[in-house]
């Protein structure tokens, strides 16, 4: 026989403190009794039902269940009894990136304690998986190699610092030649790397590793830390506080930046992903769904031989004389000590530490809303069985009431995938519709919602959730709709205002060159009438001149008639009167009956000479083309029935 908890033997030396208190107690009484003369003769006249051994008696009761408890807590052993041990994983590598630059605070708090927290909450779904850390900078360093203890991982990653790797720089090519040797030799599956860096890369030759690293089966996985805005690398002293910020060589203060492309490049020439670092973590989801395609490899295997426990046994010894103990009359009756070794030896027998008993335990702190303590209570059952549905299921309702939902949807997810039981399945199925709808992911709700249905089609409460959420998505989709319309109006109104003020240029185009034709043809119009306006005044001026040298031609026939003499001397040389146009004739020439009165008032016209009535006939068809070139010069009325364009400014 061999006992467990062997320390708990030291509770063995209880016993003589006991007896000894006891007949310390005795003795006190003793001696109280016999100052008042109350020896053991009298006390046996008086009090003859009154046993004193009984109290000797009791102490014993007490004294061998007190023995039989430490034995108890001593987890007593004997006999074997054989077990299979399995675990089944993938070993993942952490890339944790430790310059300077990882100190810039475009990412709170900063880069690096991000990428500390983000790896604290991959481990947590990381169940079975070994995992390692390499710190880099300017070099690379083993951290941790890859391990199941996820303690001691702790340990190594809050150790690292900006600082910790002495060489100044990023070479991220170094750092993954180290997990080259990190990972076991044997497979070519089941390895990851993750890395968690700015990308900024002083050194390059990354071409040639990330060659080695496929021949040898690795998916690289990298997240980018930071802002492709920048931010400025903060200094601090011994204290923490800042001193300033770090400058170049000119003075100038440095900005770093993310560099996503060489990250998306890693990640993609290693049939890995490149996701940036949010502050929701939304991405290490989508990180593990990823990894979860690489399989799990059968990391432990062994046959262990283990003593069989029979506390049991000496825990019911125990009862049976706290019970006897009981029964023992005495003035002084004492239930509280039974009680409290019995919740000593419940409390830390390790009577409790079974799953069963830790996920009842889980379930009443649920039902008593201490979420905190029931999810506790249920990771530690999950630890000893892994691989129980009913487990996950109840760790994933208390990472709900959390308000974890990324955590909540994964236990849900292996939970349905490991389930047999339909009821189990079912109540999961609801539960991770409730997880993806607290996540916006609407699709995926209803389709589970609809996978409870099918199994339990008198579900209500899955009822109504599916009803409410396909009620939720349509309006969504509606003012999806409606919005995508509103940009698509908002996207074709600049380019109608843009078509209405061409149509109205080309419009005023048309109107000025209107215009200019107008101004075109009246100027034509006024140098025309300028030019028939020259011509009548040069034919008055002409008529003019020739009226006057008529005038004297005919002063001079009367200056010839009065002198006679003169007249006689000059008729042979007078010349014959020109023969008048036939068609001026009758016209022109006084009748024979007007006689000489007829002459003196209206002469005979000479030739070359318009008639009056000419000239008013001549000046009427003046009048008449001014006012047909008036009337050309006028705009052409516009045509009946032509509508009016209505204009949106």
């Amino acid at each position: 026989m061999q006992f467990y908890a062997s320390e708990s033997l030291l509770y063995l030396f209880l016993l003589p403190v006991i007896l000894f208190l006891f007949w310390v107690a005795g003795r006190g009484r003793r001696r109280r009794l016999e100052r008042i003369g109350y020896g053991p003769t009298l006390s046996s006249k008086l009090m003859p039902a009154v046993n004193p051994s009984q109290f000797k008696i009791k102490a014993f009761y007490l004294a061998a269940a007190v023995f039989f408890c430490v034995l108890a807590l001593a987890r007593p052993q004997w006999g074997e009894e054989k077990r299979k041990i399995e675990r089944k994983g993938i070993d993942v590598i952490f890339l944790l990136d430790t310059s300077l630059s990882m100190l810039a605070e475009d990412i709170k708090p900063n880069r690096l304690e991000k990428s500390k927290l983000e790896i604290k909450s991959m481990l947590r779904e990381l169940k079975g998986d070994r995992v390692g850390i390499i710190a880099f900078a300017g070099s690379g360093f083993l951290q941790a190699p890859l391990t199941l203890d996820y303690s001691a991982f702790l340990l190594f990653l809050d150790a690292i610092k900006t600082g910790y790797i002495p060489d100044p720089g990023t070479s991220l090519a170094r750092a993954l030649e180290l997990t080259l040797n990190a990972f076991p030799k044997e497979n070519l599956k089941h390895k990851a790397v993750v890395v968690f860096s700015d990308g900024e890369d002083h050194e390059g030759g990354v071409e040639p590793v990330l060659e080695q690293i496929k021949k040898a089966g690795i998916r690289v996985y990298t997240l980018g830390v930071g802002t492709a805005k920048g931010d400025p690398i903060p200094l601090k002293d011994e204290r923490g506080r800042k001193t300033g910020f770090k400058k170049d060589t000119g003075g100038q203060i440095v900005i770093t930046r993310l560099n996503q492309p060489l990250l998306e490049k890693v990640a993609q020439e290693t049939g890995g992903l490149y996701l940036p670092s949010t502050p929701g973590e939304k991405e290490l989801g989508l990180l593990l769904k990823h990894m979860e395609s690489l399989g799990k490899k059968q990391i432990q295997e062994k046959l262990i031989t283990e003593k069989e426990n029979h506390y049991q046994i000496f825990l019911a010894f125990a009862l049976i004389f706290l019970i006897l103990e009981s029964f023992v009359p005495s003035r002084r009756k004492m239930p509280v000590p039974p009680a409290v070794l019995l919740l000593f030896l419940i409390t830390n027998s390790g009577f409790l530490d079974s799953p069963k008993s830790l996920t009842d335990k889980g379930n009443k702190d649920y039902k008593e809303k201490k979420y905190q303590s029931a999810l506790k209570d249920y990771r530690e059952a999950q630890v000893k069985k892994p691989e129980d549905p009913t487990i996950r299921y109840n760790l994933a309702n208390a990472l709900y009431q959390t308000e974890s939902y990324q955590e909540a949807k994964t236990e849900l997810e292996k939970s349905i995938a490991q389930a047999k039981d339909p009821k189990l399945k079912a109540q999961a199925y609801y539960n991770y519709g409730n997880t993806q709808y607290r996540l916006g992911n609407f699709d995926e709700a209803i389709e589970a919602y609809e996978k409870a249905l099918e199994i339990d089609s008198k579900d209500v409460d899955a009822k109504y959730n599916l009803e409410f959420l396909q009620k939720k998505k349509s309006m969504f989709e509606k003012k999806n709709e409606d919005k995508k319309q509103d940009q698509k109006e908002k996207q074709q109104q600049p380019q109608q205002q843009d078509q209405q003020q061409q149509d109205q240029q080309q419009q005023q185009e048309q109107q000025q060159q209107q215009q200019n034709q107008e101004q075109q043809k009246d100027s034509q119009d006024q140098e025309s009438e300028g030019s028939e306006e020259k011509e009548q005044k040069g034919e008055e001026e002409k008529e003019d001149s020739q009226q006057k040298e008529e005038e004297q031609n005919k002063k001079d026939q009367e200056k010839q008639s009065n002198e006679p003499g003169q007249e006689e001397q000059d008729r042979p040389q007078e010349e014959e009167p020109k023969q008048q146009d036939p068609k001026d004739r009758g016209q022109d020439q006084p009748r024979p009956d007007q006689g000489d009165q007829e002459q003196k008032a209206g002469r005979k016209p000479l030739q070359g000479q318009m008639s009056m009535q000419n000239a008013l006939q001549l000046l009427d068809a003046l009048k008449e083309s001014e006012r047909e070139l008036q009337d050309l010069r006028k705009p052409p009325p516009p045509p009946q029935g032509t509508p009016q364009v209505a204009r949106d400014w």
